[in-house]
């Protein structure tokens, strides 16, 4: 009889731990619930800031629901957007809803799956093309059998991937200081998120986040300082492996390209990048090398006559018949 007892006892405490076990928040993207949900009260911050009309929807994939933000005329041209690593969707964006003609455009971006926002948290692989796939179910999902492209950053790498496997489905393809053709070196990508290694949560102070953005924000900027230290304290800090897009790769892909690069670019050299571009790219309609400082260059507050000019070239680029 006590042996059943003590049996009973002990399964019942097994049943109870594993229950607590399971009850224990898991995830790719964030370190806790409370992070998760402070990160999703700053992306709602950064996206009531936004200045044009703004609408949200999600799209299923087979790696998870993905939440999409329209900015702009939703009647306008479709423009479909990807976004640096580590971000906020609508802050990444704010600049482009200054550079590009939102009155005639709608501007779509996703909040890409296994990062930062409201998609699912599944980690995708470059190196098994999940990228693109995802990509290209987000366009089946919204309906889009062909479309125009933006990659900035980190999205280039994904847009560049995209041209790979669905060539046949960009319009045209405008890449913004763009991942995937001249990357850094990973060691200098790691610097950017040395904070993030920190075991003690009040070493990660805006001074210390400042001082490790330098290399790529040369400028007083809040918002992005305040974004990164939010990042680095809450989610999980894992930089993607990456492999630069060769020319065999965009073989058949002959929709236009247009090319905006910064000349002191830390993460992706604008002279480079320029450079191995012409290599690449099958139709490389025109490119401007911009000297901006910095590869956060585009959301400096002062006026640019070199970014006035680009931001003229980039809307003809998008809105002209070819």
């Amino acid at each position: 009889m006590a042996e059943t007892y003590f049996s009973f006892i002990f399964c019942y405490f097994c049943f109870a731990y594993k229950m607590k076990v399971m009850e224990q928040y898991t995830s790719n993207t964030y370190k806790s619930k409370d992070g998760r949900h402070l990160l999703h009260n700053l992306y709602r911050k950064y996206l009531m800031a936004i200045n044009v009309p703004v609408r949200e929807c999600m799209v299923e994939t087979r790696f998870g629901d993905t939440h999409i933000v329209r900015y702009g005329n939703p009647q306008g041209k479709p423009l479909l957007a990807f976004y640096g690593e580590l971000a906020f969707n609508p802050l990444a964006i704010r600049p482009f809803t200054k550079i590009l003609d939102l009155d005639k455009i709608q501007l779509i971006v996703p909040d890409p799956v296994g990062q930062i926002g409201f998609s699912a948290e599944k980690p995708l692989s470059f190196s098994k093309n999940e990228y693109s796939e995802w990509a290209i179910q987000v366009m089946n999902g919204l309906d889009l059998q062909t479309v125009s492209v933006l990659g900035y950053s980190f999205g280039g790498n994904i847009a560049l991937q995209l041209c790979t496997n669905a060539a046949l489905r960009i319009e045209r393809l405008l890449l913004m200081m763009p991942g995937g053709i001249a990357s850094a070196s990973s060691s200098k990508s790691a610097k950017l998120t040395k904070p993030a290694l920190s075991k003690n949560e009040k070493d990660i102070t805006d001074e210390v986040v400042k001082k490790a953005l330098q290399p790529i924000l040369l400028f007083p900027q809040e918002d992005i300082i305040e974004a990164a230290r939010m990042i680095f304290l809450h989610a999980i800090v894992e930089k993607t492996s990456l492999s630069d897009i060769k020319k065999k790769d965009l073989k058949k892909f002959k929709s236009p390209v247009y090319l905006i690069t910064e000349k002191s670019d830390y993460l992706f050299p604008g002279e480079s990048v320029q450079k191995q571009a012409q290599k690449i790219i099958p139709r490389l309609e025109g490119s401007r090398l911009l000297k901006l400082g910095c590869h956060c260059g585009l959301f400096a507050e002062n006026e640019n006559e070199d970014l006035k000019d680009a931001c003229n070239a980039i809307n003809d680029f998008l809105l002209r018949s070819f």
